[in-house]
Parts: C-alpha cells; structure tokens; sequence
C-alpha cells in the first residue's frame, strides 16, 4: 500500500518539474532565437536498468516500485519561424549555427540576433555582450548603415569590415544554458566545433522561439490533469489506511 503512496508522490514531483518546463517555454515564446525545452520522464524500475545497484532494489519487499521521474530536460534545437523585420540590427540564423559573443564570463553562444550598437559604435547584443567576429574581436560599423550578407559578412558602402562569428556544434546537447538566452560550450564541444557550411545568414529578420503556444498549453493542461489524479491515488491511499488503523488495528 505505501508503494502507491510513493509512486503517486515520486509521478507528481516529476510532474512538477515539467510544469515548471512548460512554464519557461511559454514565459518566453515572444524571445527571439529561444529554443524550447522538454523533460525526458523514466519508471523508477527502468531508471535502475544496467546500473550497478543492490539486489535489494528490486526486491518486492524493500525497493521503490513505480513511479517516475524526470531524468533529464533535453532542448528543441529545430529552427524556429523566420520573421522579416527590415531593421538592420537584426539578423536571423536559419540552421544548427549559433552567434560568438563575448560576456564578462567568458565566450557564450546565442540563437537570438536583436543586436544594437554600443557608445563605441561595436555591435553588441540587447544586453551589452560583444558580437565576435572570425578572429575573435569586435565589429564595428559604427552606425546602423551596415550590411551583412548570408554567411555572414558585415559590410559598409560595400567595404568589407569582418565576418560573424558563427558556430555550429557536432553536439549541440552538450551545449549548458545560462540564462539571458545564452549556451555555454564545455571543452568537449568546442573541440567538435564545425564550418558554419549548413548555416544562413539572413539580415533584417529575426528567428522566433520554436514554442507553439497552443501545443504547450494542451500539455500544461495534460500534466495538471495527470497531477490530480495522483492527488486522488494519495487520497485513496490514505483513507484506505486510516480504515485499516481504525477497524483491523481495533482491539476485539
């Protein structure tokens, strides 16, 4: 009996987390680049498949029973709509690419191409970060009369002045968020860098997120309708017991 108190517990924990997924995606459906994300569910039993565990955790007796939990939160990296802005700090990637910036924290990777240009004229993101080109330093066009051209070449009155600096990863799960829509690319994944060949430039024009709203909402609402029911196993479960207590554990 306490079994099904621990799996209707450990389902609802899981649920909680993708709850918290789901919110995050659609908390940020309006974000240019975002890539949305998902949890992986697995049953306790098939969590322990293949692992050097104790016999005892699959005794009836003594190990968990069902249940589930989330063992990890995986991202969407499928391109989102292109959207045509005619502003010219704006660009938009259409394959697996990413944009070089450089933080205070070191070099992060973004998919969102809202840019501006910064006191010195150096184009930078919406939150100050430098946009790198090829050799690792800053672009300068100082004004927005610049043009960037589908791999990536940033031009003013047709003199070249740099190139993007856009990646694409052998392994873009390897990639880590880091808040403010910004990746950050372990040793791993910078060795597996690739030639940005699969990967378009497209100026005056932003990616959208890749969350569809309506899709989100009907899961939401399909993890909120999973959550009461293990809210009703519990309450079965416990009333269930108290009769137990009450009548069977009765002195005669």
């Amino acid at each position: 009996m306490i079994k099904g108190l621990y799996a209707a517990a450990s389902s609802m924990v899981g649920l909680e987390k993708r709850h918290d997924v789901i919110a995050n995606n659609l908390a940020n459906a309006s974000t240019a680049g975002y890539k949305r994300s998902d949890g992986a569910f697995r049953g306790y039993l098939e969590s322990y498949f293949g692992k050097p565990v104790h016999p005892s955790m699959f005794d009836a007796h003594r190990g968990p029973g069902g249940g589930m939990r989330i063992v990890e939160t995986f991202t969407d990296w499928n391109n989102g709509p292109l959207a045509t802005t005619g502003d010219p700090l704006n660009v938009a990637l259409q394959g697996p690419g990413f944009l070089a910036v450089e933080t205070p924290e070191g070099e992060r990777f973004t998919r969102n191409g809202q840019l501006a240009l910064n006191n010195l004229g150096q184009l930078v993101t919406e939150e100050g970060d430098l946009v790198l080109d090829q050799g690792g330093g800053p672009i300068t066009p100082e004004s927005p009369d610049f043009e960037i051209d589908r791999e990536g070449g940033v031009s003013v009155g047709g003199v070249p002045i740099g190139q993007l600096r856009v990646v694409e990863f052998a392994e873009p799960g390897l990639l880590e968020r880091r808040g403010r829509n910004l990746y950050a690319a372990p040793e791993q994944a910078i060795e597996e860098t690739l030639p940005a060949d699969n990967t378009v430039v497209t100026h005056r024009a932003l990616e959208q997120a890749n969350v569809q709203t309506p899709t989100e909402m009907v899961n939401l609402l399909t993890g909120l309708r999973a959550y009461e029911a293990n809210q009703r196993v519990i309450t079965t479960h416990d009333e269930t017991m108290n009769q137990l207590i009450s009548q069977v554990g009765m002195p005669s």
